[in-house]
């Protein structure tokens, strides 16, 4: 480092002036960051492992280049979640070096989510480390006699922590941060002089708010705001207005309250990598020896491996398992039963496609979707008319215009969470994964709700005859049903209707408006 002489560099000895004259020094400490807004560790604890990711980052802000020794700010960062996003964790490491002054600061941070309500959360989160502080007089060349100036080098290292807050809901953010809330001093005495370096708690409150842009896909605009306060300073102010395009990078305006106006711009690098870089200019009379003011910043992200999610939601009562496999099973020996017939007969029709030779076959027109018995007619369970693969309570005698079902006072219930529909592939009746995904909801209403029963209704595009559109109607339904009863869902709360093409949600004309009619929607009711 270069030597420092009094008669060129006034602002040096202003600064050892409040730093070590009459009893403390109380001040703006916590060193002055343009790209929090990138990542919020910088100074806030509670926001590690916020955004679901393993984050690293590396900073560097030089200020004052225009003097000798001005101030330069080497920052690391590195968070992660934990237990899908409860828990976060981090580490700090600063070193601000300010002329004479060095001060060096690792932290490790630990945050804690709590959900309010349905996408609003609150991070509570704290950090605690040490803190090296050093003066190094040997740097300075003043008046020899000065009894402030001889032989007085401080070193005092001392545990700190910080504090913070950080509320998210949707596209809005807001944190608190206290940093240094011990407020820990750096005491020394030389020729019966004391003078003494507070690390001065401070508070800093942010917040910011994305639009996004429908115009342009991917991009947004929020506008950030910082206040910071420390005993003994006025209230600062930030006002940052970000133009981010998602995955690609971010173009920033900033103001900082009576001090400096800059512009940022960030980029992403290969898949993982983010590079960033700040320019401040000074808006004081000292703008001239304050401008020229840079901040680099290179950043690693890694989302982590999802993981897979079971395909199925089991209740943990190893008895139901164990019924739910029996039936599989049943229905296992009884498909090998009806292929072991077919090889035998296979010179044989089956007009009616319900496994039954025509031979034998007593009822040959039975829909090819029909439940029916070894002589190939309709199954009645309960005998009231009404077979059972059109009856919606196959073992309780009911009325046919209540399809199947006794009497009973039919209330539909409104949901204040949307049950969407699943949709299938052109002549398809299988589950695709985002459809499983989809149907947690439905599964977790029916279980929490022992009262309701869910009616499905079953449609299909206009390709193809009525008859065999109904039967791939019933198909879907059926698929949509083993999968819930798979998940818990009791059978006889499950009510299926296959329509076919006869419902269609919008005209049949293009491959778009058929993909929106091939769907299975869903309604709750109870019944009294």
């Amino acid at each position: 480092m270069k030597k420092i002489y009094t008669t060129k560099y006034i602002f040096i000895y202003l600064i050892l002036f409040l730093g070590l004259n009459l009893k403390s020094s109380k001040a703006q400490q916590v060193p002055l960051l343009d790209q929090y807004y990138i990542n919020p560790t910088f100074y806030n604890p509670s926001a590690a492992g916020a955004n679901g990711l393993f984050n690293a980052y590396l900073l560097r802000n030089q200020k004052f280049s225009g003097f000798d020794g001005g101030q330069v700010t080497h920052l690391f960062t590195a968070d992660a979640e934990l237990k899908e996003g409860k828990y976060g964790a981090g580490f700090n490491l600063t070193n601000d070096d300010v002329g004479i002054f060095n001060n060096t600061q690792a932290t490790l941070s630990y945050a804690y989510r709590l959900k309010i309500s349905t996408d609003h959360y609150l991070r509570l989160g704290i950090s605690a480390g040490i803190s090296d502080f050093r003066v190094n007089m040997n740097d300075v060349r003043a008046n020899p006699n000065d009894p402030y100036l001889i032989n007085t080098n401080y070193k005092n290292t001392e545990f700190m922590a910080n504090m913070g807050l950080y509320y998210t809901h949707k596209n809005i953010v807001v944190g608190l941060t206290i940093p240094q809330l011990l407020n820990n001093s750096v005491d020394g005495s030389e020729n019966e002089n004391e003078s003494s370096y507070e690390l001065v708690r401070h508070a800093m409150l942010t917040g910011g708010y994305k639009i996004p842009i429908q115009r342009v896909k991917d991009l947004s605009i929020t506008p950030y705001v910082m206040l910071r306060y420390a005993d003994s300073s006025p209230v600062q102010y930030d006002v940052n207005l970000i133009a981010e395009l998602a995955n690609k990078g971010w173009f920033a305006l900033n103001y900082r309250d009576e001090y400096s106006i800059g512009l940022n711009i960030g980029v992403q690098v290969l898949k993982n990598f983010t590079m960033g870089y700040a320019y401040d200019i000074g808006i004081q009379k000292t703008g001239r020896y304050a401008s020229n003011n840079h901040e680099f910043l290179i950043g690693y992200r890694l989302k982590r491996k999802a993981k897979k999610e079971p395909e199925r939601i089991l209740d943990n009562d190893v008895s139901t398992l164990k019924t739910l496999l029996a039936e599989k099973y049943k229905k296992i020996d009884r498909l090998r039963h009806e292929l072991e017939q077919m090889e035998k007969s296979d010179k044989q029709s089956d007009e009616d496609r319900d496994g039954i030779p025509d031979e034998v076959d007593q009822c040959p027109s039975t829909p090819p979707f029909y439940i029916v018995d070894e002589h190939g007619c309709p199954v009645d369970s309960d005998d009231d008319g009404i077979v059972d693969s059109e009856d919606f309570c196959p073992e309780t005698p009911g009325s046919r215009i209540n399809n199947g079902c006794p009497e009973q006072k039919e209330e539909r219930i409104e949901m204040e969470e949307r049950l969407e529909n699943v949709y299938f592939a052109f002549g398809k009746y299988q589950l695709t994964e985002y459809s499983r995904r989809k149907l947690v909801t439905v599964i977790k209403m029916m279980v929490d709700n022992n009262s309701y029963i869910l009616k499905m209704h079953g449609h299909t595009d206009d390709i193809g005859s009525d008859r065999s559109n109904v039967e791939l109607a019933y198909k879907r339904l059926l698929t949509v049903k083993n999968y819930l009863i798979l998940n818990g869902v009791p059978d006889n709360r499950v009510i299926i209707v296959p329509h076919g093409e006869r419902l269609p949600i919008v005209e049949n004309k293009d491959n778009k408006s058929r993909a929106n009619n091939r769907r299975v929607t869903f309604e709750i009711y109870s019944y009294q």
